[in-house]
């Protein structure tokens, strides 16, 4: 099963949750996304591809019926979607940036993972990993907003 890309039409179902849960995690999901850059200068003009992916193979489930944690495992791959919409932008804005070197761009790409793995820790966090349905319907019209606000750097 190949990694599969964040698009608007496709929303995750169980079948795509391939992998097998670690005995020793006590969670009833896991969903592994990322987000994939790369970056080249063509004609001194910044030519670059940020992706948010899904891992089907690192992904599993112990619960195929549950709708709220599907949901919830969406939102993580949503809000990996929003990071990388946001590091579309930060690129996009950046002046000079073919004069800047490989690795003042990897200072942008790391703090933009950085920013991505604190907001997905605060989101199973403030949500206790969905069980608050409150705070998970918070989260999801809150990255729904955000989405919309970046649609340009889909």
């Amino acid at each position: 099963m190949t990694n599969i890309p964040w698009t608007v039409q496709k929303r995750l179902t169980w079948d795509d949750f391939a992998g097998s849960p670690a005995p020793t995690n006590k969670h009833h999901a896991l969903t592994s996304t990322n987000m994939e850059m790369k970056v080249k200068c063509e004609n001194n003009k910044l030519k670059f591809k940020v992706e948010a992916v899904f891992n089907p193979k690192e992904s599993w489930t112990r619960n195929k019926t549950s709708v709220l944690l599907l949901a919830h495992e969406q939102l993580h791959f949503d809000l990996t979607e929003l990071h990388a919409r946001m590091l579309r932008k930060r690129l996009a804005e950046l002046p000079n940036a073919c004069n800047r070197g490989a690795a003042d761009l990897n200072k942008y790409a790391s703090e933009a993972f950085n920013n991505w793995h604190k907001e997905q820790d605060l989101y199973d966090s403030e949500s206790r990993h969905g069980l608050d349905k409150e705070q998970q319907m918070e989260w999801i019209a809150s990255v729904e907003v955000r989405l919309k606000q970046l649609e340009a750097y889909r």
